[in-house]
């Protein structure tokens, strides 16, 4: 047997799989748990233009918010912010 048609043939068996468990979402996702998403809509969102750098200085005073030239949107009142990456971390290895 060649070397060529050696790879071909274990190519092609490499990732065999059920063509018709290919697609199945409903197999895949057995005993998972189920995820539910809160709605975390805000009640209305606004569009806010200012003429100059003095207009934003004196809306962060307003809304007690620090507003940098990164900043794409803001909750009033301010959301806690959550510390995602705490989740993912296992308190075994932080010790």
């Amino acid at each position: 047997m060649t070397d060529d048609k050696y790879n071909s043939e274990y190519q092609d068996t490499l990732f065999e799989s059920d063509e018709t468990d290919y697609d199945n979402a409903e197999h895949d996702w057995r005993n998972m748990p189920e995820f539910v998403n809160e709605k975390n809509d805000a009640f209305r969102k606004i569009i806010i233009s200012f003429q100059d750098e003095n207009g934003v200085k004196e809306f962060e005073k307003l809304l007690q918010q620090r507003i940098t030239d990164k900043t794409k949107s803001l909750w009033f009142p301010p959301k806690e912010k959550h510390n995602t990456i705490d989740m993912w971390i296992d308190d075994n290895e932080s010790q």
